[in-house]
């Protein structure tokens, strides 16, 4: 099998890309390449539930032992689990125009309807030395959690340092609050560009 490209990994058999959003809603909207269009991206790393299960293993939301468990539930209600699946990768698409700014009246809506239904779903559990915030362990977890995050970054400080990658058939999220940072990696969309502006010269 040839070596990876340097910004993906194989995690338990799935191909994921590396996180570089400094944020795990970033790096939930950089599961897909190229968001110069909202078409069928040219590559799509969560294809199946199952995937997007390791990766939220992969970026630290979801414990190895829930992601376990989880796969084991979609394996009996595949039909759901498709459904979920398909509900992610709709919210990705309206909050990436959320976070850039360009989402229409409707595409807000859609993301905060998400974001609202999910807060809605929490429960409070007694701890040992308190109390905290929990969601059902069920196939709207994954989604769920991650729309709690999403929802906690753009009403949070960390909403006016989202940038876009300005890489060729790129548009990557990450945070850059130092003002200091121009690409989603410079081992990838950085290289690229130095290439071609080298190419250019050489003309």
């Amino acid at each position: 099998m040839s070596a990876l490209p340097s910004h993906l990994e194989l995690v338990q058999g799935v191909v994921l890309p590396k996180p570089v959003g400094a944020d795990p809603v970033l790096d939930f909207v950089n599961t897909r390449s190229d968001w110069s269009t909202r078409d069928q991206a040219r590559t799509e790393w969560l294809t199946s539930y199952e995937a997007f299960l390791i990766w939220n293993s992969y970026v630290g939301l979801l414990p190895p032992a829930t992601v376990f468990r989880l796969i084991e539930q979609a394996s009996g209600k595949p039909t759901e689990a498709a459904r979920r699946l398909h509900a992610a990768l709709e919210f990705r698409a309206e909050l990436y125009d959320v976070l850039t700014g360009q989402a229409r009246d409707e595409s807000f809506e859609a993301a905060a309807r998400v974001i609202e239904k999910a807060s809605g779903r929490r429960q409070l559990l007694r701890t040992g030395d308190g109390a905290s915030w929990e969601l059902p362990e069920d196939l709207a977890q994954p989604l769920d959690q991650l729309a709690l995050l999403a929802g906690d970054l753009l009403t949070g400080p960390s909403r006016a340092h989202v940038r876009v990658c300005p890489g060729e058939s790129c548009g990557w999220l990450f945070l850059d609050p130092r003002g200091r940072r121009r690409w989603c990696s410079m081992a990838t969309c950085g290289n690229r560009a130095k290439v071609r502006a080298h190419a250019a010269r050489a003309r």
